[in-house]
């Protein structure tokens, strides 16, 4: 069920209304059917992978809550790893790394043909497997007590807004609220609707108008040199910021209007980049601190060496990208993330010393300005392996970008048209206006303060916006392929 459909809006406020109307100790059961109802609503047969993950996981964090020490808690730890972890290999790896062993193999024997599981991916795996792996991990660690609610807990690893693609819940965070009462709060409902309705205008508005051109040069690479391959990358650092920040908005705003808050995934000007160690601290941020607190501290215990903890920080940058998707172009995304991560702890000293050397110590707009075009130009250059299809086609767009010829400024009024062109520009401009006045804030905070006819004008802008420049196709989520 897409956020955007006509049937997720007749979905939302039936689920609300009786929310609201079910006396509160069944509420969580309420939650927990429209949950299944929504991710059903695809596949019905995948349930079954939510409900062997969660009942695995509810099943090892009892176990281990009921041990006295480590050596006894570790095999119900294994189970959960192995159980959600080999879920995730079966659906999402299993064929790729069959293709690379085939490919490894058949110089010794020729005609090996590589062995296939036919399924398709289930929607939000990536997601929810990772939320739940959180909580057992936190069980065994210590830091929370197994939930004994298996309908709770039920919900806490299906619960619908977040279900999809994020953001990745810890249950300190989410788990708990499911423990709490929520009144009606007409205030609250009204935030929510407006994160909705901003989520809305970026996905269909924005995102979604970007996407015509990054599709028009990517899809016909060879058509285009130089120019229109750079202006459509841009645009896909924009549309890819646009259309999965503009899912956490209508998240959020569903959970809020039954009273639920969701971790924040995005700083709204994550794009304006001056460092890299920047960019992913604030760049789908519930995805860097799973690898943090999951993979790079349990690393950077074995040793204190600075050689071996930036290959820890490298190492997490590149299962970031295997996470988004089996193919060698996610893997080379996240390789050069992580270089250039590496790169700037390594050159910080340096550059501070050469900084120093010219007496642009103090000098402090110089030294964001130099750092933004670093960011930028090596982020751009590297977000072309997470939108290609393969390594050839990432090459190809390299090289076709490369081929820099000004005659080609022509090709950009042709790839979409020259008012969509500028329309697209004039919009993301005009985001990044809202984003300067929001200060950081959502936009439920940005109009909370305002004058009703000032928020008023702003809802008929938006929908506006919505029903004259909206795509009319219905383009689901790109993170849902992850």
């Amino acid at each position: 069920m897409l956020f955007t459909s006509l049937v997720y809006f007749l979905f939302l406020p039936i689920v609300a209304a009786v929310f609201f109307l079910t006396p509160v100790k069944w509420r969580w059961l309420w939650l927990l059917a429209a949950s299944y109802f929504f991710y059903m609503y695809w596949n019905p047969a995948y349930i079954v992978l939510i409900v062997a993950s969660t009942l695995i996981d509810y099943w090892a964090a009892l176990q281990i809550g009921r041990q006295a020490s480590d050596r006894r808690k570790r095999p119900y730890l294994y189970a959960s790893l192995a159980v959600n972890l080999g879920l995730l290999f079966a659906f999402k790896y299993f064929n790729f790394f069959s293709d690379q062993m085939t490919a490894i193999a058949r110089p010794f024997w020729p005609g090996l043909e590589s062995f296939h599981l036919h399924f398709l991916l289930p929607v939000g795996i990536s997601f929810y497997t990772f939320q739940t792996l959180a909580y057992t991990i936190d069980v065994y660690r210590g830091y929370l007590k197994p939930e004994p609610h298996l309908g709770k807990f039920a919900l806490y690893v299906s619960f619908f807004p977040q279900l999809v693609a994020g953001p990745i819940e810890r249950a300190r965070d989410l788990l708990t609220q499911f423990h709490f009462e929520s009144r009606f709060d007409y205030a609250r409902v009204v935030g929510g609707l407006q994160l909705i309705l901003w989520g809305l205008f970026k996905k269909l508005v924005i995102a979604d108008r970007l996407g015509l051109f990054v599709d028009r040069v990517y899809g016909n690479y060879a058509r285009f040199e130089g120019i229109p391959i750079w202006v459509a990358t841009i645009f896909f650092l924009f549309q890819i910021f646009c259309d999965f920040s503009a899912y956490q908005d209508i998240a959020m705003g569903s959970a809020k209007i039954i009273g639920v808050k969701l971790s924040k995934n995005f700083d709204n000007r994550v794009y304006v980049i001056t460092s890299f160690s920047r960019f992913w601290r604030e760049w789908h941020i519930t995805l860097t601190s799973w690898f943090r607190d999951y993979v790079y501290f349990p690393l950077s215990g074995l040793s204190k060496k600075r050689q071996w903890l930036l290959f820890a920080l490298f190492l997490i940058f590149a299962l970031n990208g295997i996470w988004h998707g089996a193919n060698w172009t996610f893997v080379i995304w996240g390789a050069l993330n992580g270089l250039f991560v590496v790169g700037e702890n390594l050159l910080k000293k340096p550059v501070a010393n050469a900084y120093a050397a010219l007496g642009l110590q103090d000098a402090r707009r110089l030294k964001l300005m130099m750092g933004f075009i670093v960011c930028f130009v090596l982020g751009n250059l590297s977000i072309i392996f997470f939108r290609a299809e393969s390594l050839h086609h990432a090459g190809a767009l390299i090289k076709h970008g490369f081929n820099l010829n000004f005659r080609q400024f022509g090709y950009l009024k042709r790839a979409i048209g020259a008012f969509d062109l500028y329309l697209s520009i004039a919009l993301v401009i005009v985001m990044d206006i809202l984003h300067v006045l929001m200060k950081g804030g959502a936009m439920d905070t940005f109009l909370s303060g305002k004058k009703p006819w000032l928020r008023w004008a702003f809802y008929l802008a938006l929908f506006a916006g919505i029903l004259f420049l909206g795509i009319p196709a219905q383009r689901k989520f790109i993170y849902f392929e992850f």
